[in-house]
């Protein structure tokens, strides 16, 4: 049961919104919870328990680590001021305890379900062994709610809020059935709180949900799920035939995966915002990004949140790399001795953000390739100055930022390469081809040209980008579409609603000429 199928829509959370709205206030979050276990159960079965059990963990060490909170608050009025210093590292050091235990617990999981088989696998590689290969089997989400998890104790942990007394509400906290199997990762005070207090229901909310739902859909099915017929077409080969088809089938599948996430994300935020619940938001117009660290802070945006604040800032500002810093001062000039501590944190970043999305070294690599490329801009950037100054070029005009666009556009679908490819050693075949065999006969047009499209599908995907850039550049001069569409005649609303739902209906990628296809985040 995904998020596109009809199912969902009419028996799962068609029910569970009415339910939603009907029941008072104080039992919304009762319906939230039942429905988004029920949907967890029928989606992955009996593997509940792994999402049962990490939310009773961070139940337990959150209570735990609050109740010593509260206990140093009492104590410390009765010790004399001088000794107020030494108690509070005392009990810094109990709750840094518990906190540990709770990370490394939820971790734990995440590490031996996802990555047991990857690790044997490459401890066989290099040392010979002969470790069997386990039976595992990953649960739904558990890389997004393992990541909610550990946000939520260390945020108590550093007192950004008490702890939640309810163990039920910090499993449908973990379970809300709109964020467990794609996202975005929502720490508890952005959307815990709101799902303890639950909104009434606004016909606004409803209205205004419900288009980005059908913006999401048509993104999601018209365009990602038709472009998955030709990407898989090229990388499903056991080799490639031609340069220009595989440089045209990934940026096609730049195309597919921006579409689908960010499709997703506009469908469950509309679904969140008929209920009166805000997600945070997970994409902000990615691909007009001028370097590569703006582009990750417009895509994927929860993840790299949390990447920044649980394991960028606790390494950069720890005592070790403080000392680093200072060392740093001494020797470099004051850019290179803040980027050098900066650049030994951000690899430490780079390198989860490629094993999060997956238990292959290509992801990895993944990772590792955006970290290189960001290292070399930020040390290379007073060269960089200087050859501008004296080659007289403008760094604010409108066409040197074009010429950073599209430098970072043609990094980032090779970064996409690196994504889709089965392995590293397709990734080389890839790019051989495309220097040594570019082919460029085959873009003869045929009835599908061995790609799985039809002139039909390929006008639906180039109208589709049309739309989606032009929808990109009105927002991105500060326009708020859904806003100047709710100020329209009834007439003229009714008729783009009709428009945009028939669109997705008669355009969509389904049917009997199409393959399923399943939501691309899903699977990590």
């Amino acid at each position: 049961m995904t998020y596109t199928s009809f199912e969902f829509f009419l028996i799962y959370f068609g029910v569970t919104y009415v339910l939603y709205t009907l029941f008072p206030k104080k039992a919304k979050w009762c319906v939230l919870l039942v429905g988004s276990l029920a949907f967890y159960f029928i989606a992955a079965g009996a593997h509940i328990e792994f999402l049962l059990i990490s939310a009773l963990i961070i139940w337990a060490v959150g209570m735990g680590i609050q109740k010593l909170n509260d206990t140093f608050a009492v104590k410390k009025k009765e010790v004399a001021k001088e000794e107020r210093k030494a108690l509070k590292n005392k009990y810094k050091n109990y709750k840094l305890a518990v906190l540990t235990v709770g990370v490394l617990s939820n971790f734990a999981f995440l590490l031996v379900l996802k990555y047991g088989n990857f690790f044997g696998s490459t401890i066989n590689t290099v040392f010979s062994a002969h470790l069997p290969e386990l039976s595992l089997i990953q649960p739904l989400g558990i890389s997004f709610y393992t990541l909610q998890a550990v946000s939520y104790i260390t945020d108590v942990y550093r007192g950004r809020y008490k702890a939640c007394k309810n163990p039920l509400r910090i499993t449908l906290y973990l379970s809300f059935m709109l964020t467990i199997v794609e996202g975005p990762v929502a720490r508890y005070d952005q959307l815990g709180t709101q799902l303890s207090e639950c909104k009434r229901f606004e016909f606004k909310d409803l209205v205004n949900g419900a288009q980005l739902v059908v913006w999401g859909l048509f993104k999601k099915i018209v365009i990602a799920d038709r472009a998955a017929e030709l990407v898989n077409n090229v990388f499903d080969k056991p080799e490639f035939d031609s340069g220009v088809i595989v440089l045209g089938a990934i940026l096609v599948y730049t195309l597919q995966l921006y579409c689908d996430f960010s499709g997703i994300m506009d469908v469950v935020t509309g679904l969140g915002e008929m209920m009166g619940i805000e997600l945070p938001k997970n994409f902000n117009r990615p691909f007009f990004a001028k370097s590569i660290n703006e582009f990750w802070q417009r895509w994927h945006i929860t993840l790299g949140g949390w990447l920044r604040d649980y394991i960028f800032y606790p390494i950069s500002l720890s005592k070790p790399f403080m000392n680093l810093t200072k060392s740093a001062r001494k020797k470099f000039n004051p850019y290179y001795a803040n980027l050098i501590p900066t650049a030994v944190a951000l690899f430490f970043v780079w390198f989860a953000n490629g094993m999060w999305h997956g238990a292959a070294w290509k992801y990895i690599v993944y990772g590792l390739y955006y970290y290189v490329l960001m290292m070399i801009g930020l040390f290379a950037e007073p060269l960089s100055a200087k050859v501008c100054e004296k080659l007289k070029i403008n760094r604010k005009s409108k066409g040197f930022g074009l010429f950073q666009m599209l430098r970072t556009f043609v990094i980032v679908n090779f970064g996409m390469l690196i994504f889709r490819a089965d392995s590293l050693k397709t990734v080389g075949l890839a790019i051989k081809t495309i220097f040594v065999k570019p082919n460029f006969s085959a873009l003869a047009v045929g009835s599908k040209n061995g790609l799985g499209l039809d002139l039909k599908d390929y006008a639906i995907l180039i109208i589709g980008v049309v739309i989606i850039f032009a929808v990109g550049v009105i927002q991105e001069r500060g326009i708020h579409i859904r806003e100047r569409i709710s100020k329209l005649p009834f007439i003229v609303k009714f008729i783009i609603y009709m428009l945009s739902i028939l669109s997705v209906i008669i355009l969509g990628a389904y049917g009997e000429h199409y393959g399923a296809v399943d939501l691309l985040y899903a699977n990590f």
